[in-house]
């Protein structure tokens, strides 16, 4: 075999294998740690119930709109409470500053946690819905 077809022929593996190995460690960067995309973990039962009946959106999502909780000490009103994510299902119509109100007989329940990046980390909030 001459040198030139040598040196073609290594040069050749050299770029397979370099694409092969740049591939396979985007794949394992891409899927991280067993979580999602979006940071959305959701339960098989919905958990605890979440006391307040007012919540004001602070920030419209992709996945839905992260609102306060409702606080009331000393009879006044205030959405200084935890922070909380209601998901949009098919569409989202919620819009910043929206007080949504629970109706008489439904609570709010936990269905599973969001995570997201913050400029200052990441923040975890319980993903809510209103249930009977």
């Amino acid at each position: 075999m001459s040198k030139t077809l040598s040196f073609i022929l290594g040069l050749i593996t050299g770029i397979v294998l370099t694409i092969l190995t740049l591939f396979i460690i985007g794949k394992a960067m891409s899927t991280g740690q067993g979580t999602s995309d979006d940071g959305i973990t959701m339960f098989e039962q919905p958990g605890d119930i979440i006391p307040a009946k007012k919540f004001e959106v602070l920030q419209v999502v992709p996945n839905g709109a992260l609102a306060h909780s409702e606080e009331t000490e000393f009879g006044i009103s205030s959405f200084t409470g935890p922070i909380v994510l209601f998901l949009s299902e098919g569409q989202n119509t919620h819009y910043d500053g929206e007080v949504i109100t629970v109706p008489k007989g439904k609570a709010v329940r936990q269905v599973g946690s969001y995570q997201y990046e913050t400029r200052m980390g990441y923040k975890t909030v319980p993903i809510v819905k209103v249930m009977e």
